[in-house]
């Protein structure tokens, strides 16, 4: 069985501003610079951050300042987000 060809064009057509964009990927797959590229033709700033020890609260600048601006934000490794509550 054969994934379907990965397409973020097609995928962004069913994003909205409140929809999010949520990749669960596989080893050595990475969607960083089809998500570059669409970036600079919708005429978008793309900031990332890899969530871990710290980073939480970079993130959350991000996405606060992504919120006035109208800038898109990828959080990666989002499944160590939670290792560093406290």
């Amino acid at each position: 069985m054969q994934p379907p060809p990965f397409d973020l064009a097609a995928i962004y057509k069913d994003s909205t501003n409140i929809t999010p964009l949520i990749f669960v990927l596989s080893a050595g797959s990475d969607p960083m610079k089809a998500l570059e590229s669409i970036a600079v033709a919708k005429k978008r700033n793309l900031r990332a951050v890899s969530l871990g020890k710290g980073q939480g609260i970079k993130a959350e600048n991000y996405i606060k300042e992504a919120l006035k601006t109208g800038d898109w934000v990828v959080l990666q490794n989002c499944h160590l987000a939670g290792i560093w509550l406290e």
